[in-house]
């Protein structure tokens, strides 16, 4: 099964799932809780001077100090991507030292403004769990309850239901926080659920796309075959019937024509059966090369003589030192690429092979006058039994150029496909040069171009 990547998540999603996302919403919810109580004290203060109260300078220093804090809370850790902890406790210390100051500066122990106490205990809720959440509820309902009775202007039924009603806040809180995390926990859960799901019908769907063009290669691979072998046979088996039935009557020249042409065949159907199990082992990676140092001259000699090219091949044999290389995966590679050029060159027009090489590789590049090959299907010319339409009567299976891309990339090499000058198509491979322990042959002369 080919492996597939995880299917992206939606950053929204993300951001609401992961615990940096959850620590960015709370930071800002908090600021804009905190902001919007600070505007409605600010608000009933001033509405009440001259009713209840007169301005006092210290109410004043502390609400501007709460509305700038408020302010800054928005704009800086609404923002952050990330609260640490130190954070998280020193803006609790804050907002619960403000709120201290601000009862003492409206009535102390008799103020009305006892209640603000209640939103660092939700502002707690809102960051921690239920246990941290209602330890802070508690801590604060005792400091509350140590300073009432120190200040000793209210009753102790009073100071019992303060602090009952920061710590049953806390316990409230504490439920609704261990409520989020619960719902946040089964959310997450539920979406990496959906998340490993997709990825695994993206595999499948993924398989059964794979298993389709395997299924479509197959059988294209056994029309094409069954095509192939039945024109080699037909011609043998007309032979052999041929002799069966005339031979004592034929002359030996026409006997001697006719096994020529099985021959003929013959080999063509030995090709075939090898160019499948190339194909084989290049797809099974177990295609194995015999290196060894080889003069450009004897593969381009070699190559001409197998593609029955040596007639109408020109060569260019620039500076090429030997290369190392698998001597007889590198002609059958220039083979293919000259029997390609004289197919679908004009007829009575020439092919040019040229060797150069700079200081990384060898290059060989095979050019023609024919057609030349699309820029859209270039890449694709190199696959199994593609054949492109100028091709389609053109004899061959189309295993020749996926078997050469094959065969230079064993060696480390690149083969590609472009215009020739002048018109046509220049098909090139390189073999990278490799450092050498034995004495370096010695150069040959470049031939003059025929």
């Amino acid at each position: 099964m080919s492996r597939v990547a995880e299917s992206p998540v939606h950053p929204r999603a993300l951001a609401a799932t992961s615990p940096r996302g959850s620590g960015l919403r709370t930071e800002r919810s908090v600021a804009v809780i905190r902001l919007a109580v600070v505007s409605i004290v600010a608000l009933i203060y001033f509405a009440s001077i001259g009713l209840r109260r007169d301005i006092r300078p210290l109410a004043l220093i502390v609400l501007g100090l709460a509305i700038a804090y408020s302010l800054w809370s928005v704009a800086i850790l609404g923002g952050l991507e990330r609260a640490s902890r130190q954070l998280v406790t020193a803006t609790l210390i804050v907002d619960m030292t403000l709120i201290t100051l601000w009862c003492r500066a409206t009535g102390g122990a008799t103020s009305e403004f006892w209640s603000l106490t209640l939103f660092v205990v939700l502002a707690a809720g809102l960051r921690y769990g239920f246990a941290r959440t209602v330890a802070v509820a508690a801590g604060l309902a005792f400091v509350y309850a140590l300073a009432l009775a120190v200040d000793g202007r209210v009753t102790a039924s009073t100071t019992v239901y303060r602090s009952g009603v920061i710590v049953l806040t806390g316990l409230a809180a504490g439920l609704l926080a261990y409520q989020r995390s619960t719902s946040r926990t089964d959310w997450r859960a539920a979406e990496a659920l959906a998340a490993e799901r997709h990825v695994e019908l993206t595999e499948e769907r993924e398989e059964v796309a794979r298993l389709r063009r395997v299924d479509s290669a197959r059988a294209e691979f056994v029309a094409v075959v069954a095509h192939e072998f039945r024109t080699p046979l037909a011609a043998i088996l007309g032979v052999l019937n041929t002799l069966r039935t005339h031979g004592p009557s034929l002359d030996r020249e026409l006997r001697e024509e006719l096994l020529d042409g099985a021959t003929n065949q013959a080999g063509r159907l030995a090709r075939l059966v090898d160019d499948l199990l190339t194909v084989s082992r290049i797809e099974d990676g177990a295609l194995a090369l015999s290196l060894e140092l080889v003069e450009p001259r004897r593969l381009i000699a070699d190559a001409a003589q197998a593609s029955a090219t040596a007639g109408i091949v020109n060569v260019e044999l620039h500076r090429a030192d030997a290369v190392w290389c698998d001597p007889d995966a590198v002609v059958r590679v220039l083979t293919n690429l000259l029997d390609n050029a004289r197919k679908y060159s004009p007829e009575g027009t020439r092919v040019v092979l040229s060797v150069s090489q700079d200081h990384a590789a060898v290059r060989f590049a095979v050019r023609d006058r024919g057609p030349g090959v699309r820029e859209a299907d270039r890449e694709g010319v190199f696959e199994r039994f593609r054949r492109l339409d100028e091709g389609s009567l053109k004899p061959g299976a189309g295993l020749g150029l996926y078997i050469s891309r094959g065969l230079v990339e064993a060696h480390g090499g690149t083969i590609d496909v472009g215009d020739a000058p002048g018109g046509g198509a220049e098909f090139s491979f390189t073999i990278p040069r490799r450092s050498v322990t034995v004495p370096e042959p010695a150069r040959l002369a470049a031939p003059a171009v025929r």
